[in-house]
């Protein structure tokens, strides 16, 4: 057999025993049948471009990562497997092995209790060690990501050695300032900015650290030393707390996100469960959707707020059905006890008429005239006759019985499917599923009240959809319905999530935009309309383009919201004369 030593004559030969041994040419056939004309093993083909390129991409910021980096290249030029596969085991080893360095950490720790601050007593540093521990032990990582932390404020902090170069040195700076400049010289902060940022502190940090009294009155303490126009020698004070009190809300902040996830995992939790066990319980399915729906997204005040005002509705109405419910089971318990009794009736007026029919059968038997079996025959047709009046009311009975069971299951089931209704949709338009009018009547008062203490700009917006009833009347109520709902998504899906849609009346929406002026109002409807006409509507298979007019006002101070939806209204009729699909300021 010739021997093939080059790769293009290798090559030829691997297509030539292709074809001869009628294979299909693949990349592992084709692969296969070179190592054989090679005369080389499987594992002797060795990938150096690729393993060079992962070689160039390893870090190499720290003596292991370089170390490790060498070692691989050094395997890769000598193109063996053997030692990039020891590389890998020890670096593997390595990282199995390796610890978080407690060591120096300890030992700076220790350095700095022992060390004296002229701002930061030992029981202090205790205090916020301990702190530390208790907040971060069941993460070593965060545990000593923190302890480090700590540590460089104390390293940062003036010690006492050091505060008394520091006061010579503010001094000495002191006395080169100008006499007409030496208030500013001695004060750190200007008047009006340290009143500001112990407004800040007092009334911005603080208010977040509820749960935290002790912090938000350390927070208000520093508030306080701001206001107090501080000196320049107390800057190196300063910044030791505002390092410490940085740390302190850092670790508040952290604790406080891993509360509300935990709680939010746990209310999630109990959710599912209920869920599983309520799978008959209809009256429960609307609620549990709204609160999974609620806590499926970023929390947000206006939807925690409107998920609680729907749940409460939800609940006084379920109440008031609830107890319809019971009333009309407790009749229909009533009624079927009623038929028992009269089944007992039935039962003993038969058993009666039974016994006087043995007693006339044994009077018979020893009757000895005519006059005898005369009175006996007399007596079964009275008794006969009483049983057959006694069965004909048991019967009108009965069937009053079961038209009244009917009308109260009828009455149940369909107080049942109210409870579900109500659990589903309260204060929202069952055809659209956005707010009704009375979930608008209380998102408005809602957000004008915000809007009142934030002291900012509410606008409404009316808007009508341009020929409805053309739509309606040439296509029936159906398509009428299905360009509201088209309408309605177009809009949901353009609107900021702190924004408001509700159906005000027929093809009538209004749209609540807070913290917006009237021209970025107008303006925003006109996106709207941009949106719904680059979005056609199918109607019975052909496009329909939709259009709507609206009026926008914005709600002065003390204004009552209904004028200024009426102003909306007025500017949208505005909008409707001057050729449709506009959008009028009020």
């Amino acid at each position: 057999m010739p021997a093939f030593t080059t790769p293009p004559q290798i090559a030829r030969e691997t297509i030539r025993r292709l074809a001869t041994a009628r294979v299909a040419p693949t990349p592992d056939n084709y692969r296969t049948f070179y190592q054989q004309v090679a005369g080389i093993k499987e594992d002797d083909c060795f990938p150096t471009q690729s393993l060079k390129r992962i070689a160039a991409a390893l870090p190499r910021s720290t003596p292991a990562q370089l170390r490790f980096a060498r070692h691989f290249e050094q395997a890769i030029s000598l193109q063996k497997w053997a030692p990039i596969s020891k590389a890998i085991l020890d670096l593997s080893a390595t990282s199995e092995t390796q610890a978080i360095a407690w060591a120096p950490l300890l030992e700076q720790m220790l350095e700095q209790l022992e060390r004296h601050h002229a701002e930061l007593t030992t029981a202090r540093k205790k205090d916020a060690l301990k702190h530390v521990l208790q907040a971060s032990s069941a993460d070593a990582k965060t545990l000593h990501s923190r302890l480090l932390g700590l540590i460089n404020t104390w390293t940062a902090a003036p010690n006492s050695h050091s505060a008394a170069p520091a006061e010579t040195s503010v001094a000495a700076s002191s006395d080169a300032v100008p006499a007409a400049g030496a208030v500013m010289a001695e004060t750190l902060l200007a008047p009006e900015l340290g009143a500001d940022l112990n407004t800040l502190m007092q009334r911005g940090v603080s208010a977040l650290l509820e749960d935290n009294p002790k912090l938000a009155t350390a927070v208000q303490a520093f508030g306080t030393r701001l206001d107090d126009a501080p000196a320049r020698a107390s800057l190196s004070a300063l910044l030791a707390d505002v390092s410490e009190l940085t740390l302190k809300l850092e670790w508040a902040g952290e604790d406080q996100a891993g509360i509300r996830r935990a709680l939010v995992a746990l209310l999630q939790l109990i959710m599912q469960n209920i869920s599983q066990l309520v799978l008959d319980d209809q009256w429960l399915t609307g609620q549990l959707t709204v609160l999974q729906q609620a806590f499926a997204q970023p929390l947000d005040i206006r939807t925690l707020d409107e998920v609680e005002r729907r749940l409460r509705d939800v609940i006084d109405q379920q109440g008031r059905l609830k107890q319809e419910l019971s009333n009309a089971q407790q009749r229909l318990k009533h009624m079927l006890a009623g038929f028992v009794d009269r089944l007992a009736d039935m039962s003993r007026s038969t058993g009666s008429y039974h016994d006087t029919l043995e007693a006339c059968a044994e009077r018979i038997e020893s009757a000895v005239d005519i006059n005898q079996l005369s009175d006996v025959v007399e007596e079964m047709l009275r008794e006969t006759r009483v049983v057959q009046e006694d069965a004909r009311r048991s019967k009108d009975d009965l069937d009053a019985l079961q038209q009244q069971v009917e009308l109260a299951n009828t009455e149940i089931a369909k107080l049942q499917t109210e409870l579900h209704n109500t659990s589903e949709l309260v204060r929202h338009d069952p055809l659209t599923g956005i707010l009704n009018r009375k979930g608008l009547d209380e998102a408005l008062k809602r957000e004008i009240a915000r809007a009142s203490r934030r002291d900012s700009s509410l606008c409404v917006a009316l808007l009508d959809i341009d020929n409805f009833k053309r739509i309606n009347d040439a296509h029936g109520h159906h398509t009428g319905d299905a360009a509201l709902r088209h309408l309605t998504e177009v809009v949901k899906d353009n609107l900021r999530p702190q924004d408001s849609v509700g159906r005000y009346g027929g093809e009538e929406f209004l749209i609540l935009l807070p913290d917006t002026d009237a021209e970025h109002a107008v303006e925003a409807l006109r996106r709207l309309q941009r949106a719904l006409t680059s979005r056609y509507f199918l109607a019975e298979g052909q496009k329909m383009l939709i259009t709507f007019s609206a009026g926008v006002a914005r709600i002065e101070e003390d204004e009552a919201p209904e004028m200024a939806v009426d102003r909306a209204d007025k500017a949208m009729y505005r909008a409707k004369r001057a050729g449709k699909n506009r959008v009028m300021m009020a």
